[in-house]
């Protein structure tokens, strides 16, 4: 057995942003549900961790990007887990369009929690016993940690919705992406488009919780993003974010903004 499994996704409407294509949460929606089906095939499924009182969790996520897909193009995502140590799993992404060619990576870190005590707990012997041996390598992290964010320049309030909470009890990892960039600027938004997304995840988050998302630009011209907890202050987490010049395609709501 390889250890990898492979699923197709046809790019909805609700998938895309205003310019009509896919999004980086477009991606890290994908990348969980591929990553849930390949852990079934492998014995290690999320509902069979909830059984245990056990989730996985996500630590940190990476997706590189070199061409973000269009309304009612089809692409497939290959996923495999990769290394683990004792309290860390790596799994591995790759996107594919209809062409076969490699449109987007990424790179998950996996962690796995005690339910009950909120609490990080070692990767249990039914997980690791059933782990693939000598699988790819996933694409490595871009640094060693996601820098922190000292000097923001832009900030905007938020507050986390009912509607975010998953399975585990907390706001679903793929709404951060969304949130580091609303503090972003809207004129560089309508003229960039991310590339890289390196995201870390520091603190749960429940519900109607007021927040702030910070973001500031980087000597390098990149951006650094966080997004804290108003009453305690904890950052929730932490990203960094590449971007390219967009390349607009014919979206009739874009004539009155350009």
């Amino acid at each position: 057995m390889t250890g990898k499994g492979i699923e197709s996704y046809t790019i909805k409407t609700y998938h895309t942003d205003r310019f009509g294509k896919a999004c980086p949460a477009t991606f890290a929606a994908f990348f969980e549900e591929a990553a849930a089906n390949n852990a079934r095939l492998h014995g290690f499924p999320g509902e069979f961790l909830l059984e245990h009182g056990i989730a996985w969790v996500l630590s940190r996520l990476t997706i590189t990007v070199d061409r973000y897909p269009v309304t009612g193009e089809t692409i497939s995502v290959h996923t495999w887990p990769s290394s683990h140590t004792p309290t860390l799993a790596l799994r591995c992404f790759e996107v594919f369009d209809a062409q076969n060619t490699l449109i987007a990576e990424g790179t998950t870190a996996w962690l796995v929690i005690d339910i009950a005590k909120r609490k990080l707990v070692s990767v249990p012997e039914f997980i690791t016993d059933n782990y693939p041996k000598n699988t790819p390598c996933c694409k490595e992290f871009p640094t060693r940690v996601v820098p922190r964010l000292k000097n923001a320049e832009y900030e905007i309030p938020l507050v986390s919705r009912k509607t975010d909470i998953d399975t585990n009890g907390h706001v679903n990892n793929v709404r951060y992406l969304g949130w580091i960039q609303e503090s972003v600027p809207e004129d560089f938004l309508m003229e960039y488009e991310p590339a890289l997304i390196d995201i870390s995840y520091r603190t749960e988050c429940g519900a109607l919780q007021k927040l702030t998302s910070k973001s500031g630009i980087t000597a390098d011209g990149d951006y650094l993003h966080s997004v804290s907890h108003d009453e305690t202050g904890k950052e929730l987490c932490r990203a960094r974010t590449e971007w390219r010049r967009r390349q607009h395609i014919d979206v009739p709501y874009l004539q009155h903004h350009i």
